[in-house]
């Protein structure tokens, strides 16, 4: 009986093992962000198929900008962050395909941050998202997910979505702008001055 334990044990360590070099790997890439960072400000860029949503069955690159409070829960910037999808095909985006993948985005985040802290049976809440277009390119609502990263309970991010497209390079191209803060506050003004490196028009 304990042997087989200890074999359950050391198969569970190298399945973390291998699952933890795989995250490295496809976390630290060679890819240069394509958004101009403040000083301050964190970038990130990650390759579709995303690692934690798989499910969004895109080709191409997110590019990511987090303000310098996003992981401290009692900053004005917290969960404050830009994020651009760079795609080769045409997402077709409307209100409901917006609320579809950012509900599989969120979902797949925290349930995958539940594993990463060891909380292997954690059942996380499911993501809510409400989005209406404002114009052809324009949407804006909100997000209702479970932070599973630092508070540790639900929280609704203000979002807006722009969608455009780059001639440049061939690419259809998503903004999403989010922060639990008001539209009024600062940090929106900030999130809306994201530029890109290059050029499109």
């Amino acid at each position: 009986m304990f042997k087989k334990l200890l074999k359950i044990v050391f198969v569970l360590i190298v399945i973390i093992a291998i699952a933890g070099i795989y995250l490295y790997f496809r976390l630290h890439n060679n890819i240069e962000n394509v958004l101009e960072a403040k000083d301050d400000w964190r970038s990130e860029v990650l390759e579709f198929p995303l690692i934690f949503a798989g499910d969004l069955e895109y080709e191409g690159e997110e590019h990511i900008l987090f303000a310098p409070g996003w992981g401290k829960k009692d900053s004005e910037d917290y969960f404050s962050y830009v994020f651009l999808w760079m795609i080769k095909e045409d997402p077709n985006v409307n209100s409901s395909e917006l609320e579809r993948v950012m509900n599989i985005y969120f979902d797949g985040l925290m349930n995958t941050g539940a594993i990463t802290n060891l909380n292997f049976f954690k059942k996380i809440p499911a993501t809510t998202s409400s989005l209406q277009q404002k114009d052809k390119n324009t949407f804006e609502g909100s997000i209702a997910l479970y932070d599973e990263f630092f508070k540790k309970e639900l929280i609704v991010l203000n979002a807006k979505i722009k969608s455009d497209y780059c001639p440049m390079n061939n690419k259809y191209l998503v903004w999403f702008y989010l922060s639990p803060q008001e539209k009024e506050h600062q940090i929106w003004s900030q999130l809306m001055t994201a530029n890109m490196t290059i050029k499109c028009h």
